[in-house]
Protein backbone atom coordinates (compact mmCIF):
# COMPACT_ATOMS: atom_id res chain seq x y z
CA UNK A 1 0.00 0.00 0.00
CA UNK A 2 1.45 3.31 -1.29
CA UNK A 3 0.28 6.65 0.71
CA UNK A 4 2.42 9.81 1.69
CA UNK A 5 2.49 9.42 5.28
CA UNK A 6 3.70 13.12 5.19
CA UNK A 7 0.95 14.42 3.14
CA UNK A 8 -1.70 12.74 5.02
CA UNK A 9 -0.25 13.47 8.56
CA UNK A 10 0.19 17.28 8.12
CA UNK A 11 -2.56 17.87 5.25
CA UNK A 12 -4.77 19.51 7.84
CA UNK A 13 -1.97 21.30 10.20
CA UNK A 14 -1.96 24.21 8.78
CA UNK A 15 -2.69 27.50 10.90
CA UNK A 16 -5.87 28.21 11.05
CA UNK A 17 -7.50 31.33 9.61
CA UNK A 18 -8.24 34.47 11.22
CA UNK A 19 -12.05 35.02 11.10
CA UNK A 20 -10.99 38.90 9.49
CA UNK A 21 -9.22 37.73 6.64
CA UNK A 22 -10.76 38.19 3.11
CA UNK A 23 -11.95 34.65 1.94
CA UNK A 24 -12.72 36.04 -1.25
CA UNK A 25 -9.42 37.13 -1.73
CA UNK A 26 -7.93 33.88 -1.18
CA UNK A 27 -10.69 32.24 -3.62
CA UNK A 28 -10.52 35.43 -6.03
CA UNK A 29 -9.89 33.45 -9.71
CA UNK A 30 -10.40 30.25 -8.66
CA UNK A 31 -13.35 29.64 -7.91
CA UNK A 32 -16.72 30.96 -9.48
CA UNK A 33 -18.67 34.30 -7.65
CA UNK A 34 -21.06 31.74 -6.25
CA UNK A 35 -18.79 29.67 -4.94
CA UNK A 36 -17.21 32.70 -3.27
CA UNK A 37 -20.44 33.57 -2.11
CA UNK A 38 -21.09 30.80 -0.47
CA UNK A 39 -17.81 29.90 1.45
CA UNK A 40 -18.05 33.41 2.76
CA UNK A 41 -21.24 32.41 4.22
CA UNK A 42 -20.13 29.05 5.78
CA UNK A 43 -16.82 30.38 7.18
CA UNK A 44 -18.20 33.26 8.68
CA UNK A 45 -20.29 31.06 10.56
CA UNK A 46 -17.61 28.46 11.54
CA UNK A 47 -15.30 31.37 12.76
CA UNK A 48 -18.83 31.72 15.04
CA UNK A 49 -18.41 28.38 16.13
CA UNK A 50 -15.20 28.31 16.65
CA UNK A 51 -14.11 26.13 13.94
CA UNK A 52 -11.34 26.48 11.65
CA UNK A 53 -11.88 28.23 8.35
CA UNK A 54 -8.76 27.15 6.20
CA UNK A 55 -10.20 23.44 5.62
CA UNK A 56 -13.12 25.14 3.81
CA UNK A 57 -10.91 27.53 1.52
CA UNK A 58 -8.94 24.54 0.84
CA UNK A 59 -11.56 22.18 -0.32
CA UNK A 60 -12.90 25.23 -2.68
CA UNK A 61 -9.54 25.74 -4.06
CA UNK A 62 -9.02 21.79 -4.37
CA UNK A 63 -12.17 21.73 -6.76
CA UNK A 64 -11.33 24.74 -8.84
CA UNK A 65 -8.01 23.67 -9.38
CA UNK A 66 -9.94 19.67 -10.81
CA UNK A 67 -12.49 22.09 -12.79
CA UNK A 68 -15.25 20.28 -10.66
CA UNK A 69 -19.08 21.78 -11.21
CA UNK A 70 -19.89 24.32 -8.82
CA UNK A 71 -22.32 22.60 -7.19
CA UNK A 72 -20.39 19.99 -6.24
CA UNK A 73 -18.08 22.01 -5.01
CA UNK A 74 -20.56 23.75 -2.63
CA UNK A 75 -21.71 20.22 -1.38
CA UNK A 76 -18.03 19.00 -0.73
CA UNK A 77 -17.74 22.36 0.87
CA UNK A 78 -20.90 21.65 3.00
CA UNK A 79 -19.27 18.49 3.81
CA UNK A 80 -16.11 19.59 5.26
CA UNK A 81 -18.27 21.94 7.49
CA UNK A 82 -20.26 19.21 8.58
CA UNK A 83 -17.02 17.10 9.68
CA UNK A 84 -15.65 20.08 11.25
CA UNK A 85 -18.69 19.79 13.27
CA UNK A 86 -18.83 16.36 14.47
CA UNK A 87 -15.23 16.51 15.43
CA UNK A 88 -15.87 19.53 17.78
CA UNK A 89 -18.64 18.20 19.56
CA UNK A 90 -16.42 14.88 19.64
CA UNK A 91 -13.52 16.56 21.27
CA UNK A 92 -15.65 18.63 23.99
CA UNK A 93 -17.37 14.58 24.80
CA UNK A 94 -14.17 13.49 25.58
CA UNK A 95 -13.19 16.32 27.84
CA UNK A 96 -12.09 19.08 26.00
CA UNK A 97 -14.44 22.07 26.70
CA UNK A 98 -12.31 24.44 24.12
CA UNK A 99 -10.74 22.54 21.80
CA UNK A 100 -8.49 24.69 19.68
CA UNK A 101 -8.55 24.64 15.50
CA UNK A 102 -6.05 22.54 14.65
CA UNK A 103 -7.29 19.97 16.58
CA UNK A 104 -11.14 20.32 15.78
CA UNK A 105 -9.10 20.10 11.77
CA UNK A 106 -7.26 17.08 12.85
CA UNK A 107 -10.57 15.16 14.47
CA UNK A 108 -12.19 16.39 10.78
CA UNK A 109 -9.69 14.31 9.50
CA UNK A 110 -9.80 11.41 10.99
CA UNK A 111 -13.63 11.51 10.43
CA UNK A 112 -12.87 11.98 6.55
CA UNK A 113 -10.88 8.88 6.96
CA UNK A 114 -13.78 6.61 8.76
CA UNK A 115 -13.00 7.24 12.21
CA UNK A 116 -17.07 8.09 14.40
CA UNK A 117 -17.79 11.01 16.50
CA UNK A 118 -17.57 7.91 19.72
CA UNK A 119 -13.90 6.93 18.59
CA UNK A 120 -12.30 10.92 18.02
CA UNK A 121 -14.36 11.52 21.87
CA UNK A 122 -12.00 8.03 23.31
CA UNK A 123 -9.23 9.47 21.88
CA UNK A 124 -9.39 12.52 23.05
CA UNK A 125 -9.89 10.97 26.70
CA UNK A 126 -6.71 8.73 25.53
CA UNK A 127 -4.69 11.61 25.08
CA UNK A 128 -2.61 13.69 27.37
CA UNK A 129 -0.55 17.01 27.69
CA UNK A 130 2.30 15.67 25.87
CA UNK A 131 0.99 14.57 22.76
CA UNK A 132 -2.03 16.73 22.58
CA UNK A 133 -5.40 15.98 20.61
CA UNK A 134 -4.61 17.16 17.21
CA UNK A 135 -1.50 14.99 17.15
CA UNK A 136 -3.20 12.10 18.28
CA UNK A 137 -6.03 12.48 15.65
CA UNK A 138 -3.99 12.81 12.97
CA UNK A 139 -2.00 9.62 13.50
CA UNK A 140 -5.50 8.30 14.48
CA UNK A 141 -6.76 9.34 10.68
CA UNK A 142 -4.05 8.62 8.90
CA UNK A 143 -4.04 4.53 10.30
CA UNK A 144 -7.82 4.31 9.39
CA UNK A 145 -6.46 5.75 5.99
CA UNK A 146 -3.82 2.86 5.68
CA UNK A 147 -6.27 0.42 6.52
CA UNK A 148 -6.31 -0.59 10.18
CA UNK A 149 -9.53 -1.22 12.09
CA UNK A 150 -11.18 1.32 14.44
CA UNK A 151 -10.40 -0.94 17.53
CA UNK A 152 -6.97 -1.63 16.50
CA UNK A 153 -6.51 1.65 16.29
CA UNK A 154 -7.80 2.86 19.80
CA UNK A 155 -5.71 0.43 20.86
CA UNK A 156 -2.66 0.99 19.50
CA UNK A 157 -3.00 4.48 20.30
CA UNK A 158 -3.86 3.86 24.13
CA UNK A 159 -0.85 1.31 24.73
CA UNK A 160 1.78 3.68 23.56
CA UNK A 161 0.46 6.61 25.43
CA UNK A 162 0.22 4.68 28.91
CA UNK A 163 3.73 3.50 27.25
CA UNK A 164 4.77 6.90 28.10
CA UNK A 165 6.38 6.85 24.58
CA UNK A 166 7.69 9.70 22.81
CA UNK A 167 5.22 12.09 20.85
CA UNK A 168 7.99 10.71 17.82
CA UNK A 169 6.73 7.59 18.64
CA UNK A 170 3.88 8.09 18.14
CA UNK A 171 4.03 9.79 14.93
CA UNK A 172 5.90 6.92 13.77
CA UNK A 173 3.31 4.25 13.93
CA UNK A 174 1.81 4.79 10.59
CA UNK A 175 5.01 4.31 9.53
CA UNK A 176 5.95 0.73 11.23
CA UNK A 177 2.38 -0.68 10.42
CA UNK A 178 3.24 0.16 6.55
CA UNK A 179 6.83 -1.90 7.28
CA UNK A 180 4.52 -4.65 8.65
CA UNK A 181 2.23 -4.83 6.41
CA UNK A 182 5.27 -4.89 3.61
CA UNK A 183 6.31 -8.10 5.46
CA UNK A 184 2.96 -10.09 5.03
CA UNK A 185 0.89 -8.46 7.56
CA UNK A 186 -2.39 -7.06 7.13
CA UNK A 187 -3.05 -3.79 8.71
CA UNK A 188 -4.88 -5.08 11.68
CA UNK A 189 -2.41 -7.60 12.44
CA UNK A 190 0.22 -5.12 12.14
CA UNK A 191 -1.24 -2.04 14.50
CA UNK A 192 -2.10 -5.56 16.89
CA UNK A 193 1.02 -6.84 17.35
CA UNK A 194 2.50 -3.26 17.59
CA UNK A 195 -0.19 -2.55 20.21
CA UNK A 196 1.25 -6.00 22.11
CA UNK A 197 5.58 -4.28 21.87
CA UNK A 198 3.96 -1.23 23.34
CA UNK A 199 1.92 -2.67 26.56
CA UNK A 200 4.98 -5.08 27.25
CA UNK A 201 7.24 -2.30 26.91
CA UNK A 202 5.12 -0.25 29.30
CA UNK A 203 4.93 -3.31 31.73
CA UNK A 204 9.24 -3.16 31.80
CA UNK A 205 8.63 -6.49 29.75
CA UNK A 206 10.51 -8.06 27.00
CA UNK A 207 8.69 -7.30 23.18
CA UNK A 208 6.35 -10.28 22.33
CA UNK A 209 7.82 -12.77 19.76
CA UNK A 210 7.02 -11.87 16.20
CA UNK A 211 6.92 -14.79 13.84
CA UNK A 212 4.91 -14.57 10.98
CA UNK A 213 1.69 -13.07 10.65
CA UNK A 214 -1.28 -15.18 10.83
CA UNK A 215 -3.39 -15.47 8.42
CA UNK A 216 -7.44 -15.20 9.22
Amino acid sequence: MSIRLAGLLFLIAAAPLDAQQDVAARLAGRVPPEVVALVQQLAAEAAARGLPVDPLIQKAIEGGAKGVPPDRVATAVRAVVARLDVAAAALRQGGLARPDTDAIAAGAFAVSAGLSGTQIAELARTGDSRYGAAVTLRVAGTLAALGVPAAEILALVDATIRAGRPPSELLELPGRVQGEVARGATPAQAAAGLARAAAAAGRGGPPPHRGPPERP
